[in-house]
């Protein structure tokens, strides 16, 4: 029988906290693994880029910058056709 002064102590396994705190250091290991040579390219200084097309004119020849405007439309119509396989009708043969 339980009485009032006693008190409940949860069994832990040595073990399993051991393999825990394992896991956590490995996951941190991974992380910081993958996030160093990040930051270090980061900090490196980048070079100006020259287009050799361009050298030689008497006058300042630039070529405009790119816009990312097509790549969004493409990234869009390629969701769009992703998503469409989720309403797809699973009954619907080659035959209709």
């Amino acid at each position: 029988m339980i009485q009032s002064n006693m008190t409940l102590r949860e069994k832990t396994n040595p073990r399993t906290q051991r393999v825990g705190w394992l896991l956590v250091a490995c996951l941190w290991a991974c992380l910081l693994a993958a996030l160093l040579p990040a930051g270090r390219a980061l900090g490196q200084e980048e070079e100006i880029k020259r287009d050799a097309r361009l050298e030689g004119y008497p006058t300042n020849v630039s070529v405009p910058s790119d816009s990312t405007a097509l790549t969004w439309i493409l990234l869009i119509f390629l969701g769009m056709v992703t998503l469409s396989v989720m309403f797809k009708n699973a009954r619907r043969t080659h035959l209709d």
